[in-house]
């Protein structure tokens, strides 16, 4: 009986992940043991992963086997559409992103927002506008006490604005990221879903990063303050422009390397 046989194209096999794992292991251990440990180690990383890139960049580099008929894979139908201008290529969502500034934005909005509610809370709770900029600059400046939380401090005041603005930025800019994820409820998942996690992990280890802010903080305002920067940001961040991811796009034209045909 003769067997049929006939060809299929697989990933050529590479041993540069091997050494890039190798080297990254001995990075690590050089932590524990010596410094040139930790440089051999690092090496061998770069190696490895410059190594594995090129075989994998811009080209996927491919084998030849002869596999029997019967071995060959059968077609994959998925219901799952591709890109009209790719019909070969499935599309990888999100399509569009936002812009890099729109998460910077948001969060600059987010971030002002939360620091007009935080200072009426603090006219309302303590009777003066100073009580959170005192308390969130007391992880830094360690002379801050329960007692001086409601006076002026010039040092505190910048470094709880600077704090803040890095937090806020930061956060926005994570937004920008997670909001596209969730096309269809976006503001949901920025004024509640994040904002509550956040808050929860802050909760859970604020006595070890700020005990003064765990111990005066009211926690119910807190997380309103939590939930005004989400809803501000998230609706600034969502209501932004868009633009096309690259996926669809060669390595080469991503690289900035090569210009479309269409550019």
């Amino acid at each position: 009986m003769t067997t049929t046989k006939t060809t299929i194209k697989v990933p050529k096999p590479t041993a540069w992940p091997l050494v890039a794992a190798f080297g990254l292991t001995l990075s690590f251990a050089g932590f524990l043991t010596s410094y040139l440990v930790g440089i051999i180690g690092g090496i061998l990383s770069v190696i490895g992963f410059i190594g594995w890139f090129k075989d994998r960049f811009p080209n996927n580099l491919e084998i030849t086997v002869e596999v029997e008929a019967h071995h060959i894979p059968a077609p994959v139908h998925s219901t799952k559409s591709t890109h009209e201008e790719h019909p070969h290529h499935r599309a990888i969502l999100p399509l569009k992103i936002h812009r890099t500034q729109s998460g910077l934005i948001g969060g600059i909005a987010g971030g002002i927002a939360m620091l007009i509610v935080s200072v009426i809370g603090s006219f309302i709770m303590h009777g003066s506008p100073w009580y959170p900029f005192n308390v969130m600059s007391a992880s830094v400046i360690h002379s801050i006490t329960e007692q001086n939380l409601t006076n002026f401090n010039a040092i505190a005041f910048v470094v709880a604005l600077g704090i803040h603005a890095t937090l806020s930025i930061g956060i926005g800019l994570v937004y920008g990221v997670v909001l596209p994820l969730l096309p269809k409820h976006p503001i949901i998942l920025g004024a509640l879903i994040i904002p509550f996690i956040w808050s929860f992990l802050l909760y859970a280890t604020m006595n070890i990063l700020n005990p003064v802010l765990n111990e005066t903080v009211n926690w119910s305002w807190f997380l309103v303050t939590q939930f005004v920067f989400g809803f501000v940001a998230g609706i600034v961040v969502s209501k932004s422009e868009k633009i096309q991811t690259l996926q669809f796009k060669a390595f080469a034209e991503r690289a900035g390397i090569e210009t479309g045909k269409n550019d």
